[in-house]
């Protein structure tokens, strides 16, 4: 066999395992948050799929439409930070692949 076709076997298996590494990141990603005030958490998976949410008791306190505006921006916020990782990720794999 060729040096030049031990190259492109040896280029071929690194760029594999570089997108088994990714698959195997992007299926463990998750993003977390906090609201400012710590009442509310929101985790989401890599697919941004909403996996929990812990709500303090002093929620309890706002206005219903309160709590859902503070609800949504916290699980928005987690959401972000998920993609903002799968981002770095994939550039990460981009890279290696060129």
């Amino acid at each position: 066999m060729s040096a030049d076709m031990q190259a492109l076997i040896a280029q071929v298996a690194d760029q594999l395992e570089a997108l088994t590494l990714a698959s195997d990141g992007l299926a463990r990603l998750t993003g977390r948050a906090t609201s400012p005030d710590g009442t509310i958490t929101a985790q989401v998976a890599g697919d941004g799929t909403l996996t929990g949410l812990w709500l303090s008791e002093a929620i309890t306190a706002r206005p219903p439409w309160q709590a859902a505006a503070d609800i949504t921006d916290t699980i928005g916020a987690a959401t972000a930070d998920v993609a903002g990782q799968r981002a770095a990720l994939l550039a990460h794999l981009s890279d290696t692949l060129t």
